[in-house]
């Protein structure tokens, strides 16, 4: 086997696929778990959380859908850095999307266990805990690593079975209106509330639509469907995701009494039988996101292969015309991250990794420009814009996550001044 097949990967998703993908890529622990994280942090002010952190989240989709109207190949943020700032920085910025993107798929992982525990509560831990773990990242692994189509199709299925359980849920509950819960969740929480944490949080509710631009290869015409595809994509989050908190709000007035909160509010609003149809929708909702994060991510490490040297990782298999050694490397890091860690702490971590993605992307949309026309937005604003909202999360991380971040971009250099070269260098076409 030589370092890299020349096999191609094959465009085969179109605008509507990108619109599913993008909804599927967020919409997946998030609006089914954190709803009790949330509440902990923030009362009942976290009724407003999720329109709060759209608009912050809103000017960073519109800094990569500007990003990705200049690139038709594989990489994402990746490709915008390198382009803009050189091999160093772009090579960090994509080393961080894919440690974003394998943390994220171990703690939805943990997150499905979690959920499947409210069918099943012996599976929650021990080898039961374990075994469900590995079974269900390396079914989606088989699946990717034979076909893009395979993979898509995954996504789609997904996509629908969990959309459907989530919009009966906000209608049946809003139907409902058990209580009111607008009274009191205009007053800012009381005591010592850690902001920080709570942004995070929301900050990985929304997480995922920043890579979409990643397997851009695959898509049939990347440049004018990608942009237009985030921005309708993340308006309909935001709506499913207020409308979510609303009626779980409306059925539990104290989401914190459970960690399975739309599944405890369907249970209180028409039994048993609402709780396992949410359920069900949870656990096809967390399996649609981690089937997108092993297509972005695997396509993230082979991207960075591209122009470096870094073993077999940028082979294309000959018949599935898929990058069969990125997927398998990644499958493998994801399940040491999710046997070895818990939801919260990984999620918190997926959200850390991420936010240099988010602030490289915004500053490199300037230069970006000078490539060729595409999406755009007006002036400087946007650019400016999310490039202070990047900042504001960074300077409100605590200690122990500036830590973490910088052992992250440190390990990043030690394999980028290792690996060297290729003697071609491949050259991103706009």
């Amino acid at each position: 086997m030589t370092e890299q097949s020349t096999a191609k990967l094959i465009r085969t998703v179109g605008f509507w696929g990108l619109v599913a993908m993008c909804i599927n890529a967020v919409v997946g622990s998030g609006v089914f778990l954190l709803p009790y994280e949330s509440y902990k942090l923030l009362g009942r002010f976290s009724l407003w959380a999720p329109l709060l952190f759209a608009i912050p989240v809103f000017i960073l989709v519109l800094n990569f859908s500007e990003a990705a109207s200049h690139f038709s190949e594989p990489g994402g943020a990746y490709l915008y850095a390198r382009t803009a700032f050189g091999d160093f920085i772009g090579f960090e910025t994509g080393w961080m999307n894919w440690l974003a993107r394998v943390t994220s798929l171990a703690s939805l992982s943990n997150g499905f266990v979690i959920a499947l525990a409210l069918l099943v509560p012996s599976l929650k831990e021990g080898l039961a805990r374990a075994a469900i773990i590995t079974i269900s990242i390396l079914f989606l692994a088989a699946i990717h690593f034979i076909g893009v189509r395979y993979g898509a199709a995954s996504i789609y299925v997904f996509t629908f079975g969990k959309l459907v359980p989530l919009i009966g849920f906000i209608v049946i509950a809003l139907v409902a209106w058990k209580t009111n819960p607008l009274p009191g969740s205009f007053a800012l929480p009381q005591g010592k509330v850690d902001w920080s944490e709570a942004a995070l949080f929301m900050l990985f509710a929304y997480a995922g639509f920043e890579n979409l631009g990643v397997p851009a290869g695959e898509y049939k015409n990347p440049r004018k469907d990608l942009p237009y595809a985030l921005l309708i994509g993340i308006l309909a989050i935001a709506a499913i995701y207020v409308l979510v908190q609303l009626g779980a709000m409306s059925a539990l007035p104290d989401l914190s009494k459970s960690d399975t909160p739309i599944a405890s509010a369907a249970t209180e609003i028409i039994g048993p039988i609402g709780g396992i149809i949410v359920t069900i929708g949870a656990l096809l909702s967390m399996a649609g996101t981690n089937s997108g994060t092993m297509l972005e991510g695997s396509r993230m490490l082979y991207a960075l292969s591209l122009d470096r040297r870094m073993g077999p990782l940028s082979f294309v298999h000959p018949r599935f015309h898929t990058p069969t050694i990125a997927i398998v490397i990644h499958t493998i890091a994801a399940l040491a991250f999710a046997l070895s860690g818990s939801f919260r702490t990984l999620a918190l971590l997926s959200a850390v990794a991420r936010l240099t993605t988010y602030l490289v992307t915004c500053l490199a949309v300037p230069r970006l420009r000078k490539l060729n026309e595409g999406f755009r937005t007006p002036g400087l604003i946007v650019p400016i814009l999310g490039t202070i909202v990047g900042l504001v999360f960074v300077y409100n991380l605590n200690a122990p996550k500036l830590i973490a971040a910088a052992i992250a971009i440190a390990v990043g250099a030690v394999i980028y001044y290792v690996s060297r070269p290729k003697t071609s260098t491949y050259t991103p076409q706009p």
